[in-house]
């Protein structure tokens, strides 16, 4: 059973058809979650309703955060992340549809570990999120916080 997790903020429905079967084709090293919004990933990182379920909604290892998104963008997401004690070293990679150097800044400057563009082509999108896992899953190591016992956030890590 996989026991790393990805969390994909994403808003457009299309997109998320197209990472699911790119993921399902990787058949790699994480299970994946997906939120539509920023006010979303806030909530599923935090464990609050509707994500307060820790084993149907474990805390990821990864998100993978798209900048455009309604209600908070990426960049506040971003933000608000890097400003909370027990999320601020979560890695992000922003993964984008955008090449803007305004954009990639913007992310750098709130916090990203990363700024991917999102390939257009199926094969390039698979091998992407095959070397995402492989690099942040299985290569990286990142340091993790230790989170008061019977804390919303200490139910996230496990």
């Amino acid at each position: 059973m996989q026991d790393r997790i990805i969390l994909v903020a994403e808003d457009d429905e299309t997109e998320i058809r197209v990472l699911r079967r790119a993921f399902a084709s990787v058949g790699g090293l994480a299970a994946v979650q997906y939120v539509a919004n920023g006010e979303e990933v806030m909530a599923y990182l935090k464990g609050e309703h509707p994500y307060s379920n820790r084993k149907l909604h474990p805390f990821p290892d990864l998100l993978l955060l798209d900048l455009k998104m309604p209600r908070m963008s990426g960049a506040e997401v971003l933000e608000a992340v890097r400003a909370h004690p027990l999320l601020k070293r979560l890695p992000v990679i922003v993964f984008s549809g955008s090449e803007r150097p305004k954009d990639i800044a913007l992310a750098m400057e709130f916090g990203a570990n990363s700024f991917l563009v999102k390939p257009t082509r199926q094969s390039e999108l698979v091998a992407l999120l095959r070397a995402i896992e492989s690099y942040w899953l299985k290569w990286n190591r990142t340091a993790m916080v230790q989170l008061p016992q019977g804390s919303a956030a200490s139910k996230a890590r496990h």
